[in-house]
């Protein structure tokens, strides 16, 4: 009864049978295929009823006399279908024995069981919603009815794209309304057993390999691999003491690798994740670098629950909280919980709608970032990896403006109701997908934005109150073989990393140089290409991985934070959220004090991504762009404006601004693909890490940093790629990797399609 049961037609029978104490699928299938059969065995109609049928005869509840019935030997082809809704519907239909008693708006039957567990509720709430003209939320599909209905009822069809092996799974909907559209039978009800995804640990939908579960079973004995006695170890090199850095450092150290030197241009450690401290409030953070955190980055939450306790808050994301959108000078309120204001609603219900509903064209149904999502979460690996091989296939062309025109524009816009792109379009680039503005990225690949959305990097976004940078002192501090991590680092710049025989040299500026028998590069593209001089020849790396350092994008992002006297917009009842079209861009209050109401206040006064972080590089000084700011922001909230001075008048010490593009250890925040660019770019990057599996193109150095992953501008990635370093080196050389490693897990490939290559055209897989 996966797809459809053909029965004979057969008159109504008076009493619904009860199925509402099975809980278990197979139980549930047994009973519904034997109440079937037994109505199969008992009944007969004539082929005059199935006319009566496509003729739009309906009944909605059991009749008394049933189908009429004839001696003709034909007989007309019943399907079984089932109409979802909650438990409350339910029961008003089983009060009045009729359909038309309970239905508000219009219902279909659809012919997926209520046992299937390879269907997620949130790919049969997207059909359903698709095949219906209302809108229903996942507790309106807990409870079902089992209905016969004839075959040549009226019913719509979706084609969805092919997943599990099959060309494109067929499901039909038959409309059920008060107003008569089909005849059927009510012949059974109970509790929709298709599975819910409570997964808290799952595996990002690109790799499909869950490195927590690894890590947890690892915990007994702290490492993730071993050297046996008599394997000498290398000496290994690691350049670059961000997280990446420090997570590889850890891990070898932990196998038993004891000669682990780091090389750390900057000043400080952690990279991107840099949590600035204001001398007279050490207990407000300004977050210079990453700053949302996802409990879905699966990895980085592993970490920071084995060295932090009571560390993380919501982070006050537009609606959230009290925000106000400021939009062609005017403003509008959105308070936290509620609906948008209505200038907003069409782009808001628009978006919503299409993470649930996905993208429908004339000839196919891909699935939703909701279904896909639950996929992962249910473990369905393979139709999460069909489903979203699907996407890159139909959008892997796409920037994310034409793909939202493709969606929006489209014949099936989600939510119903297509976009004017002019003006909506403006509203979406100010709204975002819901952590802010968008509009500066909107050039960017469309695929690089909806892997956010599936792997869930726009939910439920957390703030580390301690700071996050807390997180790789505490690596850091880690004392292995007597000695602490942080004692590793040498804070000097590497100018060039050489290969000298078996060996490699990494020579640093001064002129001193080592030798080193493993090296693993986590410093960032422009250090690679321009002060590493890595991609000058294909010594160390592949030709297709030296071009994807040179040609990937890295975004542009700048900061401006402002410590207060005071909490002002709590004590003056003022928006703790902006977003706006204006040179700001975003505005975030935040209150690292919550116990102390005369504490400290701290304001994000610009968030600014791309062209409108470049905009504020002409005005390099921290005191004159905090006026600019101000004088944009007063235009249209003077009360507000008029609060944002630096507290005691202190800018030198309470302003504090970073641009990552002119940082001349970054060369900008993080890499996002242009449109088409992540189909070679990424895999290129994440698949040179393996290459330790194949001693032919094993070169010795290895890129084990953020942009190796498929996840950018997010710390999971970086420590993804960090594992994945650590691994191949303790693979590579002769040691020993504890049990379900990533080595050995049997990687299911995408097709990233077509890709242009300044050397012509190739397929890459």
């Amino acid at each position: 009864m996966n797809g459809e049961i053909i029965l004979l037609a057969a008159p109504r029978q008076s009493v619904l049978v009860n199925m509402m104490d099975l809980v278990d699928v197979d139980e549930l299938r047994t009973s519904l295929f034997n109440t079937f059969l037994q109505r199969q065995i008992t009944r007969k109609i004539s082929t005059k009823a199935s006319c009566q049928c496509e003729t739009g005869l309906a009944c909605k509840g059991p009749a008394k006399d049933g189908f009429p019935e004839s001696s003709a030997d034909q007989r007309a082809k019943i399907t079984v279908a089932f109409i979802y809704i909650n438990d409350a519907t339910l029961q008003l239909i089983i009060d009045s024995g009729s359909l038309a008693q309970a239905t508000t708006a219009s219902l279909v039957a659809i012919n997926v069981a209520p046992f299937r567990t390879n269907v997620s509720r949130a790919l049969l709430l997207q059909s359903i919603n698709l095949l219906r003209s209302g809108r229903c939320g996942l507790d309106d599909i807990s409870h079902f009815i089992a209905i016969a209905i004839s075959k040549d009822a009226f019913s719509k069809t979706l084609t969805m794209a092919p997943f599990e092996g099959s060309l494109g799974t067929e499901l039909h909907g038959f409309p059920i309304t008060s107003k008569g559209d089909a005849a059927f039978e009510m012949v059974a009800y109970g509790r929709n057993l298709m599975p819910k995804a409570c997964a808290e640990s799952f595996p990002s939908v690109d790799l499909l390999y869950d490195y927590r579960n690894f890590f947890e079973s690892c915990r007994a004995t702290g490492r993730i691999g071993d050297f046996p006695e008599g394997v000498s170890k290398p000496k290994v090199a690691i350049v670059g003491a961000g997280l990446s850095g420090l997570v590889v450092a850890s891990e070898l150290l932990h196998a038993g690798i004891d000669d682990v030197t780091l090389y750390e241009a900057s000043d400080r450690i952690g990279g991107k994740l840099w949590s600035y401290r204001f001398d007279n409030a050490p207990n407000v953070v300004a977050e210079m670098g990453a700053m949302r955190f996802l409990p879905s980055e699966i990895l980085l939450f592993f970490f920071l629950q084995e060295v932090m306790a009571g560390f993380h808050g919501a982070f006050p994301n537009p609606r959230k909280r009290d925000t106000t959108l400021i939009y062609d000078g005017h403003q509008y309120i959105w308070k936290a919980g509620e609906g948008p204001p209505e200038l907003f609603r069409r782009v808001y219900h628009g978006w919503q709608a299409f993470i649930r509903e996905g993208y429908l064209n004339d000839d196919m149904v891909l699935a939703s970032p909701c279904a896909i999502g639950e996929a992962l979460k249910l473990g369905h690996l393979q139709q999460a990896h069909d489903f979203w091989q699907s996407w890159l296939t139909c959008f892997g062309r796409e920037s994310f403006s034409s793909g939202i025109e493709k969606i929006f524009l489209g014949s099936h816009p989600p939510g119903g109701e297509k976009w004017r792109f002019l003006m909506t379009g403006n509203l979406f680039k100010l709204l975002g997908i819901g952590s802010g503005g968008f509009g500066p990225v909107f050039e960017s690949g469309f695929i690089e934005i909806l892997r956010l959305v599936v792997n869930g990097y726009e939910d439920n976004a957390q703030l580390i109150y301690e700071g996050i940078s807390e997180l790789p002192r505490r690596i850091g501090a880690q004392v292995v073989h007597g000695v602490s991590i942080r004692e590793r680092i040498r804070h000097v710049q590497v100018k060039a990393i050489e290969k000298e025989n078996t060996k490699i040299r990494v020579r640093v500026k001064g002129g001193n140089s080592d030798l080193y028998d493993r090296v693993v590069v986590t410093s960032g593209l422009t250090n690679i290409q321009l002060r590493h001089l890595l991609t000058l020849d294909a010594t160390f790396l592949q030709a297709e991985v030296n071009g994807a350092v040179e040609n990937s994008h890295m975004t542009g992002s700048s900061k401006l934070f402002v410590l207060t006297e005071g909490k002002f917009w709590l004590e003056h009842q003022l928006p703790p959220c902006v977003l706006t079209t204006g040179v700001a861009r975003a505005v975030y209050c935040f209150d690292y004090s919550r116990s102390d109401p005369r504490g400290k206040g701290l304001l994000l006064i610009s968030y600014t991504w791309e062209d409108d972080s470049h905009k504020l590089l002409a005005v390099p000084d921290k005191r004159e762009r905090l006026a600019l700011l101000r004088r944009d922001i007063g235009k249209t909230l003077p009360d507000f404006a008029k609060h944002l001075v630096p507290a005691n008048g202190n800018y030198d010490g309470n302003v504090v601004q970073h641009d990552w593009l002119t940082d001349p250890n970054a060369g900008g925040a993080f890499k996002l693909n242009r449109r088409g660019e992540g189909r070679v770019f990424s895999k290129a990057f994440f698949s040179a890490i393996l290459t330790c599996t194949n001693s032919l193109k094993d070169k010795g150095a290895i890129l084990g940093w953020l942009y190796c992953s498929f996840t950018g501008g997010w710390a999971d990635g970086a420590i993804q790629t960090a594992c994945n370093a650590a691994w191949c080196i303790i693979h590579s050389s002769g040691g020993v990797l504890a049990e379900g490693n990533p080595l050995t897990h049997p990687w299911k490939q995408y097709n990233y399609g077509v890709e242009y290559r300044s050397v012509g055209i190739r397929t890459y897989e």
